[in-house]
């Protein structure tokens, strides 16, 4: 009799031991996935970061070019202006030179703003494509981890 309680507990103790060593095994496969998860997760955003800076980055250069083109051929109007009014003589000059000096700047300025709403409309897509294409990115190794995780716990529960 005690033979066989020595037997028991030795089987216990040994059923003990595999039932913690089965859960130390699933806990840090379980650890160990999630920080891949994780990490796949932060380089995605980091990814997303990196592109819609640059695309920012890109968007703000053309910006700076269209208004400092915006700016020369103002600028250019006006000193033509400047030109045409000192040699003006009669009345009837000035008043055409101030009309046509309206008229040209008034073109500049709306052709530029036209420019600016298209480039600005496609940095937008540009962006919203980008962030899109990060979730969805994202998402999806988020998804394979979930699986892989699922795989990984069925395996345990098997070899138990």
């Amino acid at each position: 009799m005690a033979r066989d309680t020595a037997d028991f507990a030795q089987q216990s103790s040994e059923r003990a031991m595999q039932a913690a060593t089965f859960g130390l095994t699933w806990a840090r496969e379980m650890a160990e996935e999630s920080l891949n998860q994780g990490k796949h997760a932060l380089d995605s955003f980091m990814k997303v970061s990196k592109k819609m800076a640059e695309d920012f980055e890109s968007q703000a250069n053309s910006i700076r070019e269209q208004t400092t083109a915006l700016t020369e051929k103002t600028w250019s109007n006006t000193l033509e202006y400047g030109q045409k009014l000192a040699r003006a003589k009669e009345p009837q000059d000035f008043v055409q030179c101030q009309s046509e000096f309206m008229a040209r700047q008034a073109q500049v300025i709306a052709d530029q703003t036209r420019e600016f709403g298209q480039n600005f409309q496609r940095a937008a897509q540009e962006l919203m494509h980008t962030a899109s294409a990060g979730i969805a990115e994202g998402g999806r190794q988020a998804e394979q981890a979930v699986q892989r995780a699922e795989q990984a716990s069925k395996r345990q529960r098997a070899e138990a």
